[in-house]
């Protein structure tokens, strides 16, 4: 191993210290007129009752159940005050917001919920219902997609609009067969050809997608099964504008042992490397129902996967790859796929390679943006077959045409219609968006600037995305490509050419978690996720940044631009130190790494940024709506003071430390520190479903960087620590 190049060293449980938590809550009495409170909520209840009875048609009327919406005060949390429910005897099954809850009940506990309101209402006893504001019915308002409503006040009697409509989750899976019986019976009786599919999420929430006339929508979408409606949006490749240029007669570089390269799997329109290159794509694959040649685009983006920027090694004598291909086949000859559709073809493909490979790249999105509301079908899909199969998927940001009319970059970036599409917004995955390698003449974009087509964040509920960025081709004023390295894709019949989006910059990274993960411990896909971030380059000014320019760079750069060459080693000035853990309700940790006296004592060429990420294998609910990650890890840096006492070292303006990520996320820069032992506070926060015994895994990676490059830290800290952290080489992480 070049001298220069340094495994990662691994912190033990024998430097992390445990120490109990005692979650606490507080209520305050709001000091309300119970007699005018109980009315309201009485008024309520009566209104919910009214509701049903004027339903035309109802699916679950043979049921013993009712469904209705639950409204906590301004400034209260459902997470915080679930009990009201429970003592009521009220199931949650959804939420849509912290304060807005969507309920259940039998038919004889609504009856119990009546007296006992009529109970507070006459001598203020239950006091538990002063912190509920209202009891009302779930309309067909409330289930409707923002989206939708404007086909729906169009009221056209011959429009017809292609919906899903999502079940209300947590619903018995008998209830939900027999009320997707009866709704789909009386789609059938609206008469014509009306297409409809019943599907599953991997929650096993039941989904109807149909076609029906805007002018009937509301009268189905009333019944109170319905909990989402939505129009319905298809998947789609971004259409091949590949400029051919020349024939790519390189052979691959002989010293590269094809089998022993990691391995992505390609979800897209089929793989068509020439023959040459035939062994760096061991398995063709179609999901079922698939037929058919497929476009260009999915061979493009296995180049991608497989020589990163392929226009960087066209004048070396050999092509070296990184990875191998597995060619799963989702596409064939369509153009545009149905969520229902692809929902199967991707699960299928999943199950099928999940024990061989563990990243999958998915460069296919819908034509529009997320509305952010809701986590999206297909988001929550593939969130649900990462966590159930322990695989990751990296994931385009997709693509947008509002260069077409824009007279600038700014121009875009302002434009709702830049945000991210479906499924981008998953919160597991690797969101994937592109920023500009180079200028040029005429350019949208300087380099390192979003290019002009890339879709940015914010996520689902404002969240971080994309998670990363990596270098892509840019365009200019007319639309046309910039020939640059990075525009340069291998086409099925073994040509060089030019083509743009996110299509291509989702597998640049795809390629990049594979390679870092063969550093990591037991090809821990999960450290290899914590380790790209970390490594990630800032490519904007980070200066005295505030905490509104941070997060708008993060809606545009995630964490950085993707460098796995600086995530793959330490070095005598970089040092990366490295923890796999979990944490459970009643637990938090102080997790101890070593600052070295050399690069304390030296004064003036010891400027010195450290870098911490933590990164949460959350439990997810789409049922939790804003709420659905079930916990997450926050990471807070401490400093030794000389006094013996530790003290706070965060920046005051982080980049990623909030809470209810899936990542914490942050690096400050010292000049003036004390040596010895530094530590990492890591604290769990939870929601209501999370058992005390639950383990809540995550992957930590802290970085020592010496800016200035004037001290062997590396060296410093083996000899200090006496062999306390040990090189990952040398570690397994335990399998739960």
């Amino acid at each position: 191993m070049n001298e220069e190049y340094l495994p990662h060293l691994w912190i033990p449980d024998e430097e992390v210290e445990q120490l109990d938590k005692t979650p606490r809550g507080f209520s305050d009495d709001r000091g309300l007129n119970f007699t005018e409170h109980g009315e309201v909520l009485s008024s309520g209840l009566k209104n919910i009752v009214t509701a049903y009875d004027n339903l035309s048609a109802n699916s679950l009327s043979d049921e013993d159940i009712l469904i209705f919406k639950m409204v906590l005060p301004e400034g209260e949390d459902i997470y915080a005050k679930r009990d009201i429910a429970e003592k009521e005897g009220l199931k949650i099954n959804a939420v849509k917001d912290k304060r807005h809850v969507v309920v259940s009940a039998s038919k004889s506990m609504f009856g119990r919920l009546q007296e006992r309101v009529r109970t507070y209402k006459g001598s203020g006893n239950l006091k538990h219902f002063q912190y509920v504001d209202e009891f009302e019915p779930y309309t067909s308002e409330d289930k409707e997609a923002s989206s939708l409503k404007k086909y729906l006040e169009l009221e056209k009697d011959k429009l017809t609009v292609d919906v899903q409509m999502m079940f209300v989750p947590n619903l018995d899976a008998d209830v939900q067969e027999r009320a997707a019986g009866r709704l789909i019976e009386r789609i059938d009786s609206l008469g014509g050809q009306h297409t409809r599919k019943k599907y599953s999420l991997a929650d096993g929430t039941a989904v109807i997608r149909a076609a029906l006339p805007v002018k009937d929508i509301r009268s189905i979408t009333d019944d109170p099964v319905i909990y989402r409606v939505e129009q319905t949006s298809f998947f789609q490749l971004s259409p091949s504008s590949a400029t051919n240029l020349a024939s790519l007669d390189m052979q691959l570089d002989p010293s590269v042992n094809i089998d022993a390269l990691p391995v992505v799997v390609v979800l897209d329109s089929g793989v068509a490397f020439p023959d040459r290159y035939s062994g760096l794509v061991p398995i063709h694959w179609k999901a079922f129902g698939v037929s058919g040649q497929g476009t260009p685009h999915g061979t493009e983006v296995a180049s991608k996967v497989a020589f990163s920027h392929i226009g960087f090694q066209l004048t070396n004598q050999y092509l070296t790859p990184r990875a191998k291909i597995i060619d799963c086949d989702i596409y064939g000859a369509d153009s545009d796929v149905a969520p229902d559709e692809m929902s199967q073809r991707i699960e299928e493909a999943v199950i099928a390679f999940h024990n061989v490979a563990k990243i999958y790249n998915l460069s296919s999105n819908t034509a529009t943006a997320i509305e952010g509301d809701e986590l999206s079908m297909m988001g929550y899909q593939l969130d649900s077959l990462m966590k159930k199969y322990g695989v990751k998927f990296v994931i385009s940001a997709g693509n947008h045409k509002l260069a077409q009319s824009a007279k600038d970059l700014e121009d875009i970036l302002d434009d709702s219609d830049a945000r991210i599409s479906e499924p981008a917004d998953a919160m597991l995955g690797i969101t994937v968006g592109a920023v500009a390698g180079f200028d040029g003449v005429n350019a949208f974009s300087k380099a390192n600037e979003p290019t002009a087509y890339t879709r940015i964040g914010p996520g689902f509920a404002g969240y971080y995305k994309p998670d990363l960025v990596a270098y892509g081709a840019n365009i200019d004023k007319s639309l046309s490509v910039i020939r640059d390295p990075y525009a340069f894709i291998m086409l099925p019949d073994g040509k060089v050419g030019l083509d743009v989006g996110t299509s291509f910059t989702a597998p640049v990274v795809a390629g990049d978690l594979a390679e870092v993960a063969t550093f990591m411990p037991n090809n821990d896909v999960l450290m290899a996720q914590a380790m790209l971030y970390n490594g990630a380059k800032q490519i904007w000014d980070t200066k005295k940044i505030s905490k509104e320019d941070a997060v708008f760079m993060g809606n545009l750069y995630g964490r950085g631009l993707s460098t796995p060459e600086e995530c793959i080693h330490s070095t005598p000035y970089k040092v990366s130190f490295l923890r796999a853990g979990s944490l459970k309700r009643s637990t938090k940790e102080h997790v101890k790494f070593l600052m070295p006296d050399i690069q304390a004592q030296t004064k003036g060429n010891n400027t010195t940024k450290i870098t911490v990420t933590c990164l949460t294998d959350a439990p997810i609910d789409k049922s939790k709506g804003e709420q659905y990650l079930g916990a997450c890890i926050t990471a807070s840096l401490h400093k030794p003071e000389k006094n013996g006492k530790s003290a706070s070292a965060n920046p005051n303006n982080s980049d990623n430390r909030e809470k209810w990520d899936t990542c914490n996320h942050f690096s400050n820069i010292f000049s003036r520190f004390d040596s010895g032992m530094w530590e990492i506070w890591l604290d769990l926060f939870t929601k209501w479903d999370i058992d005390d015994d639950d383990e809540v895994p995550y992957r930590l990676v802290v970085t020592i960087e010496d800016l200035t490059k004037t001290n062997d830290i590396y060296q410093a800290v083996i000899q200090e620590s006496a062999g306390r952290f040990k090189p990952v080489t040398t570690i397994r992480i335990p399998v739960k």
